[in-house]
């Protein structure tokens, strides 16, 4: 496993909401604006928190979230009985 800062980048395009994991020199190299002034992502903006959880109604807003993916393992649990 790495220790790469990963970044996941959710955005939503005429009904299609995608979600791409990145490391941070990628989303840098992505943010940078080009010799026109724009980046990878256009002019809409950036969430700052989630307000809405359709992404449909995000507009052309994008959320970036700094983080690691987390599965959840099964545990095992053992009951105990009491009696007399």
């Amino acid at each position: 496993m790495t220790n790469e800062k990963m970044y996941f980048i959710i955005q939503n395009s005429d009904g299609d909401t995608t979600v791409q994991q990145v490391p941070k020199e990628e989303l840098a190299r992505r943010l940078t604006p080009d010799k026109n002034g724009d980046n990878s992502y256009g002019s809409d903006g950036f969430l700052e928190e989630i307000k809405e959880d359709d992404t449909n109604y995000w507009g052309e807003n994008i959320l970036i979230i700094k983080g690691d993916i987390v599965s959840p393992k099964p545990k095992d649990v053992v009951k105990s009985y009491a009696f007399d």
